[in-house]
């Protein structure tokens, strides 16, 4: 051990050949299993006794007098922070994202869900993605729909590009296809650009008086417009690859198997989970077993990015798996996604900037 009290350079490469052959295994490792599968030019003498102190140090834990050792959440930080090398490009999640970012991005919420889905797939883990909840909600947009005489689909869209909408039931009255256009049309102009908590009896007595419909018809379809809004301020949260961790073998056990249902169908959990990752930073957080506090994950790992565009956090992905992940592949999966996303949005910027001003040279 170095003067400082960190690891040396033996002990760190011991460390790395035992978690990286756990992770592989799900064996205890010997010291036998070490000198004979990586060259190190140490007896296995001399590794058997690094491993003793580096279980006296809290790195390595031995389940059986007679097992081998295997890593701790200490020994697993130590891993992540000091040893991780660069992963090569994933062809198979180059392609995906490549197809998932082929349109425009308009709708932050289906972008999330699907980086989620991808990223599962990709490390076979279980992925959380949720979007950002919003402290104040701006309307940006509102459409009616008909569906027929006495039912209309209410949509609206935030200014983050999330979309919402409620079926609504109106009672009494048949609905023409000219109220619907003008109710759309002043719905449009009076809460376009505002703050959802702006709508009052005051709007909605203007409303009545200048599309000329009906307070019956009105009102259902404001409260409507008000149940989409709140579920945006709520952020969204999805579950993709629930059944992935069940084909780990920490997962044979039956009671070990339903505390994992139950954690899974917790959705204050999730987003408990979700939330691991600071909004305000664009870099990673992994969190280690007893690292996750109190949200009965000591043996599970959380790997989360935040993802932004032009500079807002619309919403993370979580990679939630056993301790023994593997890491790298996770944390690059994740990275790769959050370069890609980034990229894709900037160039939309740019974009946008060409085509405004060729706008006003017109």
């Amino acid at each position: 051990m170095s003067r400082d009290g960190e690891l040396d350079e033996r002990k760190l490469m011991i460390l790395k050949a035992v978690i990286e052959d756990y992770i592989e295994s799900f064996e205890p490792v010997g010291s036998r299993t070490v000198a004979k599968k990586y060259d190190m030019g140490l007896s296995s003498a001399t590794i058997r006794n690094e491993m003793a102190d580096l279980e006296e140090m809290g790195y390595l834990c031995q389940p059986h007098t007679s097992a081998g050792r295997v890593p701790s959440s200490k020994g697993y930080r130590v891993y992540v922070d000091k040893m991780l090398a660069p992963v090569a490009e994933n062809p198979k999640l180059a392609g995906a994202v490549v197809s998932l970012l082929e349109g425009k991005i308009v709708e932050y919420h289906k972008l999330i869900k699907a980086a989620a889905e991808i990223i599962s797939e990709m490390t076979q883990y279980t992925a959380i993605g949720m979007t950002k909840p919003k402290e104040q909600f701006i309307i940006k947009a509102m459409q009616i729909v008909p569906v027929d005489l006495n039912h209309v689909l209410a949509v609206v869209v935030a200014e983050n590009n999330v979309t919402k909408s409620a079926m609504v039931k109106i009672d009494g009255e048949a609905l023409k296809p000219d109220m619907i256009i003008s109710l759309s049309g002043v719905l449009n102009d009076l809460f376009s650009g505002r703050p959802a908590e702006s709508i009052s009896i005051m709007m909605i007595n203007e409303v009545v008086k200048l599309s000329g419909v009906s307070r019956n018809i009105v009102l259902p379809i404001i409260d409507a417009i008000i149940d989409c809004v709140k579920q945006c301020e709520h952020g969204e949260l999805y579950t993709e690859g629930a059944a992935n961790l069940l084909k780990f073998p920490e997962f044979d056990d039956i009671d070990k198997a339903r505390e994992f249902i139950d954690l899974i169908q917790d959705k204050d959990a999730l987003k408990k989970i979700a939330k691991g990752s600071d909004g305000e930073k664009t870099g990673l957080v992994v969190t280690i077993g007893g690292e996750n506090g109190e949200n009965g994950l000591d043996d599970y790992s959380v790997v989360s990015a935040s993802y932004n565009i032009d500079g807002e956090c619309i919403g993370t992905i979580s990679v939630l798996g056993p301790t023994r992940m593997d890491y790298s592949k996770v944390i690059s999966s994740l990275e790769y996604m959050q370069k890609m996303i980034e990229k894709k949005a900037k160039e939309e910027g740019k974009d946008n900037s060409a085509e405004n001003k060729k706008g006003d040279s017109e």
